[in-house]
């Protein structure tokens, strides 16, 4: 067994055609296949059914390439561990942000982790949270930043970056603008907007958008800029985290609103692998975003100590 013949079948997996996972791998489709053959002769097992369209790995299949991609996984980690005694960290950085942070964090992030090394590639997967944990867990990106509570029943190493509010945002034409100060009790009348793949993660927050009380809009797909748009074209308000403002205009920052509760906050954080080893491209992670966040929500851990250790 080679590592070359589990980078086939990986291949292989993701594309689900022969063809097109030779052209990925940069060899002929007669050397992928035989290649594969040769694998499952060697361990007595078919990995693919070849009579399915597209084709499909058998159900040991999946094990063994499931296996395959965290040998291979741990095999570039042991490259990095090396690479990463060198004076710059390099290669590529695969991460993962959900919906709600990517907006917040992609602006500014490339730039400055190009300006820390110019030798790392980054890539960035904006995916809803369990999909990032399961790529995760699969060896597939290397860093996912989530809600800390995302990562509680995993096997995951957790480091929490900054916590913050839900806050209130408001159309002009809301009862709720112009307001000193915002009470729970004052969000069970009007017009509220809900984004489901949001605002349904987090019990607090549906506390308020599924109220008997309140005249509901449900979005089922979409971001939460459109949710903004809705808002602001049709009246009613919705339920922000609080670094989204760095995504508004100037007149838009000024219709959110501080919440009056103890209970209308959420924690994100970096979740990695326990065989992670790249300790000096997390750091560039971290200071990236220790420089996009504000200082007063970060996590003490970040902003006590100059690095973090694994």
């Amino acid at each position: 067994m080679t590592f070359q013949q589990l980078e086939y079948i990986v291949a292989v997996d993701k594309s689900r055609h022969f063809v097109n996972a030779a052209t990925a791998c940069g060899v002929t489709q007669s050397t992928l296949s035989t290649t594969i053959s040769k694998l499952e002769q060697e361990i007595d097992v078919l990995i693919f059914d070849r009579s399915k369209h597209p084709i499909e790995p058998t159900p040991m299949g999946k094990r063994i390439i499931e296996q395959a991609e965290i040998i291979l996984h741990n095999s570039a980690q042991l490259r990095e561990m090396v690479q990463s005694e060198r004076e710059d960290e390099r290669g590529k950085l695969l991460i993962g942000m959900m919906p709600s942070v990517a907006p917040v964090l992609v602006p500014q992030f490339c730039n400055i982790v190009g300006q820390a090394s110019s030798g790392i590639e980054v890539h960035i997967f904006e995916k809803e949270a369990p999909s990032l944990i399961e790529r995760l867990q699969r060896a597939e990106i290397d860093i996912a930043i989530v809600d800390s509570t995302d990562i509680t029943d995993t096997n995951l190493l957790s480091l929490d970056l900054y916590t913050e509010r839900f806050m209130l945002y408001a159309s002009s034409a809301s009862h709720l603008t112009n307001r000193g100060s915002i009470r729970v009790e004052d969000l069970l009348d009007g017009s509220v907007w809900t984004l489901r793949s949001f605002h349904d993660r987090y019990p607090q927050l549906t506390e308020v958008t599924h109220q008997s009380t309140l005249h509901h809009v449900f979005i089922d797909a979409g971001s939460l800029s459109t949710l903004i748009s809705a808002v602001d074209a049709n009246g009613g308000f919705t339920l922000l985290p609080e670094s989204y403002a760095s995504c508004l205009s100037p007149e838009q920052r000024e219709r959110m609103y501080k919440i009056n509760s103890g209970k209308f906050f959420r924690t994100v954080s970096i979740a990695i692998r326990r065989d992670y080893v790249r300790e000096r491209m997390l750091n560039v992670v971290v200071n990236a975003i220790r420089r996009i966040i504000p200082h007063d929500m970060l996590d003490m851990r970040i902003t006590k100590f100059d690095k973090v250790k694994i």
